[in-house]
């Protein structure tokens, strides 16, 4: 998909219509663990960002391993079988093999499967998070709740089950800290089977270019509105 059609770059263009300033977006990743709080201070040190943007990811609380419940349960002989599961799940194959997903989701039927983090730990790394992000002044700081499908597709009713409790218990969570913490939280409602449709690709697990499309309108819309309130609380800066 070119990158002009990624949420991101959507969600850039709306900024830049808004302020009328070139906007230049930077991506980065990582694992909720202890580490990212430093992570994300020396990040911001170094790159000096206006606006940071904080999503919170289902899948470091919400994707069942197989393989991670088996380093867990075994120790170091489960640890490449976990890094294998890893490097499969990111694999072509597996972003676009419909059969190989359903494999998957077989093989999560029968086995047990362990989440890297859970709802607990990844809400005490996002508010040391936010503490870092809001300790540099005049950096404006967007959260960005996470995404809640209401049915996955490819799994069946008891994951489903399992990955609805832990979303809502996410969402709640996050949404009273970002309250007691005076930070805009923002997150979108429940997506509906029928939405997802229209918004997946071949392998059921990530946007196509409507998705994109449909996400990047949302972040766009939640960029240009925090930071216009920023910009209205510190004139100064406009």
């Amino acid at each position: 998909m070119p990158e002009e059609q990624r949420g991101w770059a959507i969600a850039a263009r709306m900024l830049e219509e808004a302020t009328g300033s070139p906007v230049d977006t930077i991506l980065k990743g990582s694992w909720p663990n202890r580490e990212f709080p430093a992570v994300v201070g020396r990040w911001i040190e170094e790159l000096e960002p206006d606006l940071v943007v904080l999503q919170v990811n289902n899948f470091w609380y919400g994707y069942e391993s197989v393989p991670l419940w088996f380093e867990r349960k075994f120790g170091r002989p489960g640890e490449s079988m976990t890094r294998l599961g890893l490097k499969v799940g990111k694999s072509p194959i597996m972003n676009r093999n419909r059969w190989a997903l359903a494999i998957n989701r077989g093989v999560l039927r029968v086995l047990p499967g362990a989440t890297h983090f859970t709802v607990p730990q990844v809400l005490e790394c996002m508010e040391a998070t936010i503490r870092k992000v809001l300790s540099n002044e005049g950096v404006v700081l967007l959260v960005r709740g996470n995404e809640h499908w209401e049915k996955l597709p490819m799994a069946d009713a008891r994951h489903n089950k399992r990955n609805t409790s832990r979303n809502k218990a996410m969402s709640a969570a996050m949404r009273s800290l970002c309250e007691r913490l005076h930070v805009p939280y923002y997150e979108r409602p429940p997506v509906a089977p029928e939405e997802l449709e229209v918004m997946l690709g071949e392998s059921r697990r990530h946007n196509n270019a409507e998705g994109e499309r449909r996400t990047g309108l949302y972040d766009g819309e939640a960029m240009v509105a925090v930071w216009q309130e920023a910009r209205r609380e510190s004139p100064i800066h406009s």
